[in-house]
């Protein structure tokens, strides 16, 4: 089974569902989604969670294969934020999450007595009725993408087809009323084909074929800092991109990637004078990082757990163009590649994304 995250089956069956649950990658061991029960449970905010790995959670041995095919029981000690402890039952049941190998965990407090085998049975029962919800959910959403990108575009084009044919063939006897009408009908139009088109992005990341191989970010950087400077030739922008930086990584998912973490550094410092946008990598806990840094408008970090959040936007529309799903993409790349994505920031400060491969 798979998981999606941008469906209404999703929210309602993993993130708004009172058990706890969370979802792991099984090569790296680390978190790729937890729902708000789980993070009540364990302490920890959002953001925080998604830092982690599983022996940040789990005191001793895990006590299951991670590759093995189907579902699996274990129970041991359970770490919070804190550094308290309980014990805990684990329903373990294999998955694909963001086009990754994963697997979908059911946290259950226990009362220090041994399982029995019925109640064993009945949380397998629970676990296998939970996976065919989120099955059925994901078919939902796939049925609802070919509706997206097939049956929602015509329409749209025919209403600003003909909106944009009365403005032309009837101006003359239109008043500027009825013009401004048909013109905010063109617009409308346009705003909501560029959602459409920003949905099947996200849909065409999850579903694409991952060809790893080494990228030079450093040279993809510096061919999307030259064509946005050709975009917009006007504005004065001093790019610090560090030389030799490469990556593991699916070179189009990358380009994509840089695409839009450099894109958001250009489009929210345009306000800044001067104006600087930074691209390297450091060494962060022993992992290597890559980073686009700017001086702009910045955020506050309050915020910081929704920013990959499909639709969520910090800033408005009238102030900063886009349509509000550039990083929940770039969330999605960062994740089919087994790494993860964070960022650093205050108002009027810039901001600094970090992700890993």
């Amino acid at each position: 089974m798979a998981l999606l995250e941008t469906d209404d089956g999703y929210r309602e069956l993993f993130e708004g569902n009172p058990q706890p649950m969370w979802v792991c990658h099984r090569e790296t061991q680390r978190f790729l989604a937890v729902n708000e029960a789980a993070l009540r449970l364990y302490g920890y905010r959002r953001n925080q969670f998604l830092e982690l790995s599983l022996s940040h959670l789990v005191q001793g041995e895990i006590g299951i294969d991670l590759e093995a095919p189907g579902d699996q029981v274990s129970s041991g000690r359970q770490l919070r934020k804190d550094r308290s402890g309980f014990e805990a039952e684990l329903i373990w049941h294999p998955c694909g999450f963001q086009g990754e190998r994963a697997q979908l965990v059911l946290v259950h407090g226990r009362g220090g007595q041994k399982r029995d085998q019925e109640r064993e049975a009945a949380l397998e029962r629970q676990v296998g009725e939970r996976a065919a919800q989120l099955e059925a959910a994901q078919r939902e959403l796939e049925t609802f993408s070919y509706s997206v990108s097939h049956d929602l575009q015509a329409p749209l084009r025919h209403i600003d087809g003909f909106s944009r044919a009365l403005l032309d063939d009837y101006n003359a006897v239109l008043d500027h009323q009825a013009q401004e009408y048909l013109s905010r009908i063109c617009q409308a139009a346009a705003k909501m084909s560029e959602l459409i088109d920003a949905l099947q992005q996200l849909s065409r990341v999850a579903r694409s074929e991952l060809r790893r191989q080494q990228v030079n970010l450093s040279v993809t950087a510096r061919v999307i800092a030259l064509e946005l400077k050709h975009g917009a030739p006007q504005r004065q922008v001093e790019f610090s991109l560090e030389e030799g930086v490469s990556a593991d990584a699916d070179p189009r998912l990358a380009r994509q990637l840089m695409e839009i973490l450099i894109g958001n550094a250009w489009k929210f410092s345009s306000e800044s004078d001067p104006v600087r946008i930074e691209f390297g990598a450091r060494q962060i806990n022993g992992e290597k990082a890559y980073f686009v840094r700017d001086n702009g408008v910045g955020f506050e970090m309050a915020y910081a757990d929704k920013l990959f959040t499909i639709f969520h936007r910090l800033h408005r529309a009238d102030e900063f163009e886009g349509s509000g799903v550039g990083l929940a993409i770039a969330q999605r790349i960062v994740a089919r590649h087994g790494g993860r994505i964070w960022a650093e920031s205050a108002p009027g400060r810039g901001a600094t994304f970090y992700f890993t491969l």
